[in-house]
């Protein structure tokens, strides 16, 4: 496991998940895999990703770590917010019981936690809160028949003005991609929504208080670095993982000089 030294770039645990990769002699084989740029958004910012597997669960030690992003990616089980499966859902009970754990753990420990995509609609299920299982049928004039590219902004994001994220992105509206078929329906009441899409449609929330949590529905690591709004929410979310670091190490080290 990493060591928490001084000086060393802050640990920031990242669920990786299954997926079939296609081999060159026919056929594929199963791998655990996660897109490039959330690595290369993180690394910029001065942090350090250290990948999770889906299968195992979490490490039993995770004093070292100091924050958690939750990537996007398959669909949250329905079950854990009382919904029958929809046809048009995917769920993955291995990334979900991964995931469910590391963010209880974070939220229990009080680390810094950045949710994206897949991840905050999975931070609004686990604190109480439910999905729409598939947007096109709720809204379908969002969702063009042509996938756009990953890092095309193709709406405005209303942003709170008294919002952490707000205070992140410095501005009332800001320009986001969009590559989901799922969202928010009733929110959790641990978290407050601070972005709206056009629509009504939630895509952005954090908790009340000093503490770094904050859930996006679109993708900022895609936007990096060509955006300033991705590239604060990834500086702002390092900076709160350095924070916590310190103030543990001094915690420790206090309890050395007393000891």
């Amino acid at each position: 496991m990493p060591e928490s030294n001084r000086g060393a770039r802050p640990s920031v645990l990242v669920p990786t998940q299954s997926a079939l990769k296609p081999r060159s002699q026919g056929g594929a084989q199963l791998v655990q895999s996660l897109n490039q740029a959330y690595v290369t958004a993180l690394q910029s910012a001065g942090v350090s990703p250290v990948l999770i597997p889906t299968h195992g669960g979490p490490p039993e030690d995770l004093s070292w770590a100091s924050g958690l992003l939750l990537p996007g990616g398959p669909d949250v089980d329905p079950q854990r917010y009382g919904q029958e499966l929809d046809p048009a859902t995917y769920p993955d009970p291995a990334s979900d019981h991964l995931e469910f754990a590391l963010l209880d753990w974070a939220l229990g420990k009080g680390i810094p936690i950045l949710a994206i995509c897949r991840g905050m609609q999975l931070l609004n299920v686990a604190l109480g809160g439910s999905l729409i299982q598939d947007l096109p049928r709720h809204f379908p004039e969002r969702h063009p028949e042509e996938p756009r590219p990953r890092d095309q902004k193709v709406h405005s994001l209303r942003v709170e003005h008294s919002s952490r994220l707000w205070r992140i992105v410095n501005g009332d509206t800001i320009e986001v991609n969009s590559m989901h078929h799922q969202g928010i329906d009733r929110l959790a009441r641990p978290l407050v929504a601070t972005g709206w899409a056009p629509d009504g449609l939630v895509e952005a929330v954090e908790t009340r208080g000093d503490r770094f949590v904050l859930g996006v529905q679109y993708h900022p690591e895609e936007l990096v670095p060509q955006d300033p709004a991705a590239v604060a929410i990834f500086e702002t979310f390092a900076a709160a993982c350095r924070e916590g670091r310190s103030a543990s190490e001094k915690g420790e080290a206090e309890l050395v000089t007393s000891a």
